[in-house]
């Protein structure tokens, strides 16, 4: 008996067992680290049995203390329609070398079910907001990337106008870039457009073995992400084949297919170079500089949760957190519910305090609260922004 056939016997007698924990003929699913994360949050075990006697459990030290060695578990999914069962089948079979049928099983009627199920799981995991930006910009955004690339494609070969675009976002890290990367991204998946994220150590890499041109390439419609574009241009100032090779690769698209390409830097425009940022090859350039009091008041009520907001005097935070970028922000507000874990309290003063001392801050005392006092850290010099 060849290998496969081994494998397909064996892989046989596993469904078979897991139907019969089913009550009906089962199909097999294998479910990444998050899907299966997603399904044990929602689900709730039923049953668990050994293929002869009891289950083998592993013990460790993690939350639960143990889990599933050798055998089979059942969970029960309350969906809409009625509930649905689903196995999980963990095997080993010795042929030669040990090998472990790791997977999850589903009556073949209920497959279809627990396919929506898996899917409204990946939607609501990749689900992010817009970025934090002002209208104008937003837009703007919107019509470079998907706007663009859901424009008929007819009419732009009609007039012969490229299906390519070029963006690139530039600012200090922390200020919103990452954000937009991964609302677009989302608004890709959403659409059935096509995504690809490239680092610039990945395009190295790429460069060397003669497969950089593929980086730039989609096989459906979609959005190229190329994060920290100025370390691939720096590493290619010098050498001219390089230099060339990067920007061949932007150009040398099919322009059948319709893409843009999204490029993110902490560098200054005035630092990039000028051949990679003119027309045709960079169609728009959007700032992200730190935010003004205007979106730091729309990160904190739009985007913190509202128990937070509802104990914290928004205009004060405004105030105190002049000249923080949205990254900084969001580390105060980790601080902050890592406090509230602790003591059942909202302590903005606490927080500030712990944020300023952390980034060995704690000699510049900013202005806060309503009597312009101010906070110096560690010590605390005033009440709190907040209630109880």
């Amino acid at each position: 008996m060849t290998p496969l056939e081994q494998y397909q016997l064996d892989h046989t007698r596993c469904l078979r067992l897991a139907g019969e924990l089913l009550g009906g003929p089962a199909r097999a699913a294998d479910l990444d680290w998050e899907l299966e994360r997603h399904l044990r949050r929602t689900a709730r075990r039923e049953r668990r049995q050994g293929l002869a006697g009891h289950a083998v459990l592993e013990f460790d030290a993690g939350a639960a203390g143990h889990e599933l060695a050798i055998g089979m578990e059942r969970f029960r999914l309350e969906l809409p329609g009625g509930p649905l069962r689903a196995v999980k089948v963990t095997i080993p079979s010795q042929r030669g070398a040990l090998v472990w049928y790791d997977f999850w099983a589903v009556r073949i009627e209920d497959y279809g079910r627990f396919y929506r199920f898996l899917r409204r799981g990946v939607r609501a995991a990749q689900r992010h907001r817009p970025p934090i930006l002002h209208d104008g910009d937003l837009q703007r955004l919107w019509d470079n990337t998907i706007g663009f690339l859901r424009r008929g494609a007819a009419l732009l070969e009609r007039y012969g106008v490229p299906r390519k675009r070029g963006v690139l976002l530039l600012g200090e890290p922390g200020n919103g870039k990452t954000m937009a990367c991964r609302w677009l991204r989302w608004q890709c998946s959403r659409r059935g457009l096509g995504w690809r994220a490239v680092t610039a150590e990945e395009y190295e890499a790429a460069k060397g073995d003669g497969g950089a041109h593929e980086l730039f390439d989609l096989d459906r419609p979609g959005i190229v992400f190329f994060d920290d574009v100025d370390v691939a241009l720096r590493a290619t100032d010098e050498r001219t084949s390089d230099r060339s090779t990067f920007l061949s690769g932007l150009d040398g698209l099919d322009m059948r297919h319709g893409v843009v390409y999204l490029f993110t830097t902490n560098a200054r425009l005035s630092d990039i170079d000028s051949a990679f940022r003119r027309p045709g090859r960079i169609d728009l350039v959007l700032g992200f500089p730190k935010p003004s009091s205007q979106l730091r008041r729309r990160l904190v009520e739009e985007c913190w949760h509202p128990e937070i907001v509802a104990h914290l005097r928004i205009s004060d935070v405004v105030a105190a957190t002049d000249g923080l970028s949205f990254a900084e922000l969001d580390e105060l507000k980790k601080l902050l519910v890592l406090r509230y874990g602790e003591t059942g309290c909202w302590e903005w003063c606490w927080a500030w305090s712990a944020f300023t001392a952390g980034r060995g801050d704690a000699g510049n005392h900013r202005k806060i609260g309503f009597n312009g006092e101010t906070l110096i850290a560690p010590r605390l010099q005033h009440p709190p922004i907040a209630s109880h």
